[in-house]
């Protein structure tokens, strides 16, 4: 399944992806801004897509430019709570020269509307380091709301403030024309 957005489109992940997913996952940069379950090694790869493929509470794909078809990043529904109709989202742009040019605000515009819209799914939520701010305001842009707040331990092992934010299927048109006007 390929999911399009005007900037990136969506696909699923494949073995020629491996090298560039651990390369990001061991870059200290992006993992002081990332929590979640990537694979460190190429060899962890192969087990690590397998289960992610077999897991029906998750859905992960390769983000990549519609101009130039390069993969710059991956983004994933996780904990999907299908009685609930309730997901988790994480995103990462991993090619540093293609951050702030709107690639991420599209690919999760792109997401959330297959997430509403295909999977019939009535909130999604995140969790984002407080001094991501790169980061929270892609999500405001996008229509997230802040929820609460909470403190534990940073990739660092140092204690960090977690922003929680989420965005509801109902009215999240109007809150995204506002977004967008502000």
């Amino acid at each position: 399944m390929i999911i399009r957005g005007e900037k990136v489109y969506l696909r699923p992940i494949h073995e020629g992806d491996f090298p560039k997913l651990v390369a990001w996952t061991n870059d200290p940069e992006i993992s002081r801004l990332m929590d979640g379950d990537y694979p460190a090694t190429l060899e962890e790869c192969a087990g690590w897509h397998k289960a992610q493929l077999s897991d029906r509470h998750s859905q992960r794909f390769a983000l990549c430019t519609v101009d130039g078809d390069l993969l710059i990043g991956d983004i994933a529904l996780d904990h999907i709570a299908w009685r609930s109709g309730e997901a988790e989202l994480r995103i990462r742009i991993g090619e540093k020269s293609h951050r702030d040019k709107g690639y991420g605000q599209d690919a999760v515009r792109t997401l959330l509307e297959h997430a509403f819209t295909n999977m019939n799914l009535k909130r999604i939520y995140l969790r984002v380091y407080a001094y991501n701010e790169r980061a929270i305001r892609c999500y405001e842009k996008c229509g997230f709301r802040k929820e609460g707040r909470l403190r534990r331990q940073g990739p660092d092992g140092a204690p960090v403030w977690v922003i929680l934010m989420g965005i509801y299927k109902e009215g999240r048109r109007s809150r995204l024309r506002a977004a967008k006007t502000a």
